[in-house]
């Protein structure tokens, strides 16, 4: 197997500051635990998570220009961990680098769909293989979940019912381009499209009732799936508490994800009626077993390289990203439309925040 020399665009939180468990839980750890990757360079605006990022994995090309760090140092891999304003240009300057043969985008992809146009056009052109990191498409209860639906554990599925609340630190929250549908909701979008399939339309709502950021802070969206079923999404920043949620609703059952763990329950006779013949059945949880953790970031990083080697494909490519920012844009649409329902492809090309700002329906506020 090849040695691939890998450059981290971002030393940040999800670049290498993350830690939530005893596993690997960013970029940078994920990379050393491949045998088969080199961590040989990283890029930062600021200073001091660069230094840090360098004393730490034993780094010494520290960069804050990231065409300097690919003019020097001509990666093989390059991983994008920065805000989602930059994605855009990172992927095609990175792409546009002969040494350049694989690219991580973290999510959100991008903040408009014509921006996710231009990223695959430019690893198209390239032949670059591009990952966006919807990390849970490799968690293990997130993969059982899928290998339940697909075995008929809850019979044909009716509905997929979401929601989120909450999450956000404040006054610090970042908002300059991205609202919460971009920066959390994307996850449970890219689920939604995992579990049903492309969407066929949407009807949505994005709005800002109480925080003085300009982006929205409710939204709401009923959207049907070319598979035949529908699904609901809810959530906001109105909260001081963090709770989200997950169901698929089949005609004999329901999985239910929460705090990333599966639970099952499936239709079982409750009730007949001497008279009538009428039965009544009721939930009752099955046991499941629970599949033993793994890294996201170290599955993610080791499926991208077996695609390298023609082993394997991805579960995420840049389609697989697009998709998933395509539902929020439809949700900007909707919102921008009066609420009406929004036929795929949708339209919207530019961002949905700035639209909306544009619009009068996303202003600062006094703080």
């Amino acid at each position: 197997m090849a040695t691939y020399r890998v450059a981290i665009i971002g030393t940040g939180r999800v670049g290498y500051q993350f830690s939530f468990s005893d596993l690997p839980d960013n970029h940078a750890a994920a990379v050393l635990q491949h045998p088969a990757c080199e961590l040989v360079a990283g890029v930062n605006r600021g200073r001091d998570k660069l230094d840090a990022f360098g004393e730490r994995f034993e780094v010494g090309a520290l960069y804050h220009d990231y065409r300097e760090m690919l003019a020097e140092i001509r990666p093989d891999i390059c991983i994008i961990a920065t805000h989602p304003e930059l994605h855009a240009e990172m992927v095609e300057g990175c792409a546009a680098v002969e040494s350049t043969r694989a690219i991580i985008c973290e999510k959100p992809m991008a903040l408009s769909l014509d921006e996710c146009d231009r990223m695959i056009a430019a690893c198209e052109t390239g032949d670059i293989i591009l990952q966006v990191n919807h990390n849970r498409r490799w968690h293990p209860e997130w993969i059982l979940a899928k290998k339940l639906l697909d075995e008929g554990a809850i019979g044909q599925l009716n509905h997929i019912y979401c929601y989120m609340d909450g999450g956000k630190p404040a006054p610090w929250w970042r908002s300059e381009n991205e609202g919460p549908l971009l920066h959390d909701y994307t996850h449970y979008f890219d689920l939604m499209d995992l579990f049903a399939g492309e969407v066929d339309w949407l009807c949505g709502m994005a709005e800002q009732r109480l925080r003085p950021w300009a982006v929205e802070d409710f939204s709401a969206a009923m959207m049907k799936f070319k598979s035949g079923a529908t699904g609901l999404i809810c959530g906001a920043e109105l909260t001081e508490y963090d709770d989200s949620g997950f169901e698929l609703r089949g005609y004999s059952g329901i999985i239910r994800i929460k705090g990333e763990r599966i639970r099952l329950y499936q239709s079982r006779l409750s009730l007949t009626e001497p008279d009538s013949g009428f039965e009544w059945s009721s939930l009752e949880e099955q046991e499941v077993e629970q599949p033993a953790p793994k890294s996201t970031y170290v599955e993610a990083l080791a499926e991208l390289i077996d695609a390298l080697e023609g082993k394997a494909a991805l579960r995420s490519d840049g389609a697989v990203g697009r998709r998933s920012l395509e539902m929020v844009m439809a949700i900007y649409q909707s919102q921008l439309q009066g609420n009406t329902p929004v036929y795929f492809p949708v339209s919207l090309g530019a961002s949905g925040v700035a639209a909306l700002r544009q619009a009068g329906q996303f202003a600062e506020k006094e703080r």
